[in-house]
């Protein structure tokens, strides 16, 4: 019986409870009964699925699907959480369940493959609990075997599916135990359909994992990269002490503009996110609410934060003394709206082949001049703009190929990148041409190391070469190693050690006589 006290959670689902052993008469059958009536008293909606009672080919032969398994995939997609019961036979599930899993858990129905040879899961956005009856004590099922059926089902099969295992119980040692363990673990069953709230809530491990994929943490690197070289410029330049309070504010703000940006963009390209069978670390969305680790009020909640966190920054540094504090005012403002405005109406900056150019204009331009004016700066300086234009050339070309793998799903929802609106080859010669143009501008303007300029040029050169190649693909699929080589590209720019402009400097003499006319030009006359 359920205590009179539990109440049932706001939330509702839709449970489907899978009996998958063989005969009626077992523990299990009265296990999947208890969790339908526990979740069916909490008001979510249930259907009890028994595989013994369908009649299908246990053996996959590419066969068309049975009606049973029709409904049963009917059933998958209805369903927002899964409770799978089976006993553990032979250290795996029994051959009735593993058949089915074979029938039902199609290509293009449980899963898809990308172009480049990877698979990508087509049932995100769904929950499981596993319930398992073994003979075997746990220490040594867990321990000394692996937990084999947990490895089968809940990480090799649910996972690659896209279903998160929320909980996994494994009831032993059944044959030796009392009808008080029984109704122990019947209890158990139907506390755990009725709590679904509490079952699928995240642990914190979970839960951190998750808003830092929405948070997408490997692109803040790099306008904090291009803050300090803006920030070190003017120092520099001035001739004064680097101030750190500023600049460490100014960088917290930033970063919270940029995390107001990534949580809005998630919200309006859910579109683009479900059909994009080739996203990444460094393209696409976090796709966090395809997969449903986080809500839509979960991310407006995080937008909201980070909204309050600037403000509060944006205080703090308008109270610090050197701070050209109307500029750095504008430039957050700026960031911010051009930000949002990559995908939120009217703007919309992502769908009129707008995106990479605003995408590398805030993470060079802006985030250098930010920096600039938290020493003192100020707007007219030629400083932080020599820095600032060959940054602005050598991140565009990674934010172009950003745009190869999501060429399809962006395309299918009329999102005009430069890689929908040019094709992939103009895209290509595109990002070439800004990798030289970033090159040229920083080694006329700039008295560099010799090791930075063959950096700059060897970096160059094996991007063009890798980046031909992949033009010439008659498919562009998952990049990651190339992005990884295109956003490291802009690392040369952001370096410090280069910030003497060629104009700026005093010609200086190269021959022994030059140097003696000049020391000797600056001597007092003789009396």
């Amino acid at each position: 019986m359920m205590r009179p006290n539990s109440a049932p959670p706001a939330r509702t689902y839709h449970v489907l409870v899978i009996d998958a052993h063989p005969r009626e008469s077992s523990f299990c059958h009265a296990l999947a009964e208890a969790a339908a009536a526990g979740a069916t008293a909490a008001s979510h909606e249930v259907r009890l699925l028994a595989l013994r009672e369908l009649h299908f080919d246990l053996n996959h032969r590419g066969q068309p699907l049975e009606p049973c398994l029709l409904q049963a995939q009917e059933d998958i997609l209805w369903a927002q959480h899964l409770i799978i019961i089976h006993p553990v036979w032979w250290g795996s599930m029994p051959a009735l369940l593993k058949g089915w899993l074979d029938r039902v858990l199609q290509p293009g129905f449980a899963f898809g493959e990308r172009e480049d040879g990877s698979y990508q899961p087509l049932l995100t956005g769904r929950t499981a609990t596993v319930i398992s009856t073994l003979d075997t004590p746990l220490p040594v099922y867990r321990w000394l075997l692996g937990a084999p059926s947990v490895r089968a089902l809940s990480d090799s099969t649910l996972r690659f599916c896209g279903i998160r295992p929320a909980q996994v119980l494994l009831l032993s040692a059944l044959r030796h135990s009392t009808r008080q363990h029984r109704q122990c673990w019947l209890a158990l069953a139907r506390r755990t359909s009725f709590q679904l709230d509490h079952t699928l809530r995240l642990g914190w491990r979970p839960r951190i994992r998750a808003w830092l994929m929405a948070i997408r943490p490997q692109f803040y690197v790099f306008p904090c990269l291009a803050l300090t070289a803006g920030a070190w410029t003017a120092a520099h330049h001035q001739g004064s002490a680097f101030q750190w309070q500023p600049w460490v504010l100014a960088t917290l703000g930033l970063w919270m503009a940029e995390a107001i940006t990534v949580f809005t963009n998630e919200l309006h390209d859910q579109a683009t996110d479900t059909q994009n069978r080739n996203g990444g670390p460094f393209t696409g969305g976090s796709r966090v609410l395809v997969q449903g680790l986080l809500s839509e009020a979960q991310l407006r909640r995080g937008r909201t934060f980070a909204a309050i966190i600037l403000g509060l920054v944006s205080l703090l540094l308008a109270s610090l003394p050197g701070v050209n504090v109307t500029g750095a005012f504008i430039l957050l403002i700026a960031g911010l709206l051009l930000g949002i405005g990559y995908t939120t109406p009217p703007l919309k900056f992502a769908y009129r082949t707008l995106g990479e150019v605003v995408v590398a204009f805030t993470h060079s331009v802006l985030a250098v001049m930010l920096g600039h004016f938290t020493q003192g700066g100020l707007a007219r300086e030629t400083q932080p703009w020599l820095v600032a234009v060959p940054l602005f050339f050598a991140i565009l070309p990674s934010i172009t190929l950003a745009g190869f793998p999501d060429l399809e799903a962006d395309a299918a929802v009329g999102k005009r990148t430069l890689a929908v609106r040019f094709g992939r080859r103009a895209a290509v010669a595109l990002a070439i041409s800004a990798a030289f143009i970033a090159a040229a501008t920083r080694l006329t303007t700039f008295d560099d190391a010799s090791w930075l300029t063959l950096g700059i040029l060897v970096h160059a050169s094996a991007l063009a070469l890798l980046l031909v190649r992949y033009g010439r693909q008659p498919r562009a699929g998952r990049m990651d190693g190339l992005l990884i080589l295109t956003l490291s590209y802009m690392l040369w720019f952001a370096w410090p050690a280069g910030s003497l402009e060629r104009s700026a400097r005093p010609a200086q003499p190269h021959h022994p006589w030059a140097q003696q006319q000049i020391s000797n030009q600056d001597m007092p006359p003789d009396p």
